[in-house]
């Protein structure tokens, strides 16, 4: 006989060989319409409501707990029959303590009957709520505690076999909703977080095709303004050496003089027009030059995920601050990454490696090197010219105009960009941004 000072125990410390009533047919009615519910449910609380108000006066219930293991203790999720205060009261529960954190202690299923006459310390809180019986289980899938769920009754001081039967298999199915309720959820987290990302990407990406269609119409107009300047200025001088040459009549000055004149305003709408493009929205700020190298290497795989060989970043210490346009300076680094990561495409071995060095007080050296094919001496000062090569180790196809524009970008930046020879034969493209200003504040993440 059971001592009814602890009127506590599992189900399993029944007596063996006890008659067990078989459930009834209302009782399987009301796990159909309770398994149904559960089913269609995208929040857990609101459905034990639900499925409480249903089972409640069939099961002579008086109150239900729902708690949610959080890892640590027990967070009341889902209740009913209780008062406020003690909803205050009973809102965590530490492992351990209470029926129901001895339940999740022991993940066992527990049984209280004739409380009121038990001092079992475990039973004080439901015995202050004047409860006789509680039926308690753990929530466990695939033996990971998820939480616990409790019923208690005032009317009787006990259970029947198929009344626990009965709990036990609604707990079940309450059990697979709440685990499938938590996968969806996460599920939708992810599918956010996914969509976040992929709208920054796509606002970064049109950020750097403007960013780039500018670029190149910086670079496109600075080598026309440079290559047009020469022819312009001789055809200016011819037409004064003919309004200057001896014989010369009124009307011959005259219409050379127009057109010296149209000459020189040429001249002057190139110039303005190189001007006008370079006039970018610099934002210079100190920032992190390994964040930036990253930012632009996940650029590149994101959208070429086989391009790249295996690349290594070495940033030394005094080099990781420097002050630049991060969506600038990460575009170049692409271009250069993709430049690379092309060149490189035919070599088993291949491999990128990014640098970045403090070879000077007032500025940070970043190198991108490979071991491609490499850039014959004499097209290195090439490359930076519209249309003029493909960059990289590459020098092949293209318009040729990914190194021009970033020649653009690195020069509005006051700083310089080369090809240089690679010891053991491949590419090393180089360039220079500013240092760090020492009294702004840390680089933004």
């Amino acid at each position: 006989m059971l001592n009814r000072r602890s009127a506590l125990f599992r189900p399993s410390d029944q007596a063996p060989g006890g008659a067990e009533e078989a459930p009834s047919y209302r009782f399987l009615e009301l796990l159909a319409v309770s398994a149904r519910d559960l089913l269609q449910a995208d929040d857990l609380a609101p459905a034990l409501d639900r499925i409480f108000g249903l089972i409640r006066s069939e099961v002579e219930l008086d109150v239900f707990f729902h708690y949610a293991f959080d890892g640590n203790g027990l967070d009341l999720d889902a209740w009913a029959g209780i008062t406020p205060e003690q909803v205050a009261d009973w809102s965590h529960v530490p492992i351990g303590i209470a029926i129901c954190g001895g339940v999740a202690e022991s993940l066992t299923p527990m049984i209280a009957r004739d409380i009121q006459q038990s001092d079992d310390p475990r039973l004080a809180y439901a015995k202050g709520m004047g409860l006789d019986a509680c039926f308690c289980t753990p929530l466990l899938h695939n033996n990971v505690l998820l939480g616990t769920l409790a019923f208690g009754r005032r009317a009787r001081a006990s259970f029947t076999d198929a009344e626990i039967q009965f709990l036990q298999t609604l707990a079940s199915y309450v059990t697979l909703a709440k685990h499938r309720i938590g996968v969806d959820q996460e599920l939708r987290a992810r599918l956010q977080e996914r969509d976040r990302m992929l709208a920054e990407r796509v606002t970064i990406e049109r950020q750097m095709l403007e960013l780039t269609r500018a670029s190149a119409l910086g670079s496109i107009a600075a080598t026309v303004a440079h290559e047009l300047n020469q022819p312009l200025s001789a055809a200016a001088n011819y037409m004064a050496a003919i309004r200057l040459s001896p014989g010369s009549d009124a009307r011959l000055c005259d219409l050379t003089a127009a057109a010296e004149q149209q000459l020189q305003r040429a001249g002057e709408i190139i110039r303005r027009i190189r001007r006008m493009v370079r006039q970018n929205d610099l934002v210079l700020e100190n920032r992190s030059v390994a964040t930036s190298i990253e930012e632009a290497l996940n650029l590149v795989q994101a959208a070429a995920p086989r391009l790249l060989p295996p690349v290594t970043i070495e940033v030394a210490p005094e080099a990781n601050l420097a002050r630049f346009d991060n969506v600038q300076i990460v575009q170049v680094l692409a271009n250069l990454l993709r430049n690379a990561g092309e060149a490189c495409q035919r070599y088993e071995d291949a491999v990128v490696r990014v640098t970045a060095e403090r070879q000077d007080p007032e500025e940070v050296t970043i190198r991108v090197i490979d071991n491609g094919p490499g850039v014959p001496a004499e097209q290195r000062h090439l490359l930076f010219q519209p249309g003029l090569g493909k960059g990289g180790s590459d020098t092949g196809g293209g318009l040729g105009l990914g190194l021009a524009i970033s020649h653009h970008l690195i020069e509005g930046h006051g700083g310089r960009i080369w090809a240089e020879q690679t010891p053991g034969g491949g590419a090393t493209f180089a360039f220079t941004i500013p240092a760090a200003r020492q009294t702004e504040a840390a680089p933004p993440a």
